[in-house]
């Protein structure tokens, strides 16, 4: 396998810019185009260490407040109660009877940090072309603080699914996630300390945008760089799979199909020549939020694991050093958090800028 840090990786990636760059809270075009074909955007020293330090006391006293409880990858298989969720193993985050703008810790930091996330959600707004991003209502927006124990981590998983995928729980909500940000509060961590985000980025950039094409949500790739997307909203009531070929809508499934109950294999829709060819994000093996019971049997959480698909021999590893932000598409990058190996806990604020999940019918 091969394994960069990310101060080592591929142009296409990641990119590395410096504090100046975001002088005026604003990303640069290279920094967009990463994340728009697939990539990560990693900028060092985001925020000054004053403010750093002030979150990371204000998460420590909503740690010790109570603040904060176990919330690991949900197993869509089984009920909340048998999730089995632990502050030792799982990741905590910071919204047990609390949230962002509560009157509790440090409210004037937690103010000063959404307001440079508020810049630069603005700015993504426009240069993704995903103008409901720009909205600021009740809801749109999540902005928490994770905690991970020593010994603790999270497996490989998809922040945000495609709706028709989600059976019962699908089209419930207004919004989804659209893009997923990190910025570490770690003082002084080193690799030794473990903790590293694991990204599955493609190694090559995007022949399109990812994540979404006319609000249709993507769920695989073709050939390794073509992003593929799930329409289910043809005039036939039913569903098929398509690639953008000069800006236009080109099938590639042999029929039209309603979209079964998970675990759902989208490859036994394709002719046979493309199967070879198309790669799945998200399976039941590789995310626990994509299993269901399928015959009696559950998929197991652990099946979401540090394993890697066919495809994912390449990934890079982000070191959680403290001031650093992580930008990447919420639909289409997979990651994971390693085991953290430290003595010391790892400490994030986190978070994920929302769209609305709006569609269009075919012409």
């Amino acid at each position: 396998m091969i394994c960069l840090s990310y101060l080592l990786a591929s142009a296409f990636s990641i990119l590395l810019v410096s504090a100046d760059a975001l002088s005026n809270g604003v990303l640069t075009q290279n920094d967009i185009q990463k994340i728009a074909r697939g990539g990560v955007a990693i900028i060092p020293d985001f925020i000054p260490d004053e403010l750093v330090s002030a979150l990371r006391k204000d998460a420590r006293f909503l740690f010790n407040n109570g603040d904060f409880q176990p919330d690991g990858l949900t197993n869509t298989a089984k009920s909340k109660e048998q999730q089995g969720f632990t502050g030792k193993a799982d990741r905590q985050t910071f919204r047990g009877g609390a949230d962002w703008e509560s009157d509790v810790g440090n409210l004037t930091a937690r103010k000063e940090f959404k307001n440079r996330m508020t810049k630069l959600r603005e700015q993504l707004a426009i240069e993704l072309d995903r103008p409901s991003l720009e909205t600021d209502g009740e809801n749109t927006h999540e902005m928490t603080f994770n905690w991970y124990e020593p010994g603790a981590k999270l497996g490989r998983h998809l922040d945000e699914h495609h709706e028709e995928t989600k059976g019962v729980k699908g089209w419930l909500l207004g919004t989804r996630r659209s893009v997923t940000w990190l910025v570490y509060l770690n003082s002084d961590w080193e690799e030794k300390d473990g903790g590293a985000l694991r990204c599955f980025p493609r190694e090559g950039m995007s022949t399109q945008p990812v994540g979404c094409h006319e609000h249709n949500l993507q769920i695989g790739w073709l050939d390794d760089l073509e992003p593929i997307y799930l329409d289910c909203f043809r005039k036939s009531g039913m569903s098929a799979l398509y690639r953008v070929v000069d800006g236009k809508r080109e099938l590639i499934t042999k029929k039209e199909f309603d979209v079964p109950r998970q675990p759902i294999e989208f490859v036994k829709f394709l002719p046979d020549e493309l199967k070879e060819r198309f790669e799945q994000i998200s399976t039941a093996r590789l995310d626990p939020r994509f299993a269901a019971s399928n015959d009696g049997k559950e998929c197991e959480a652990t099946q979401a694991s540090l394993l890697p698909d066919r495809a994912e021999k390449y990934f890079i590893d982000v070191l959680p050093k403290a001031g650093t932000l992580v930008l990447f598409d919420s639909v289409s990058l997979p990651h994971l958090v390693r085991e953290v190996t430290s003595s010391r806990q790892r400490i994030a604020a986190t978070g994920w800028f929302h769209e609305d999940s709006d569609f269009f019918l075919e012409a």
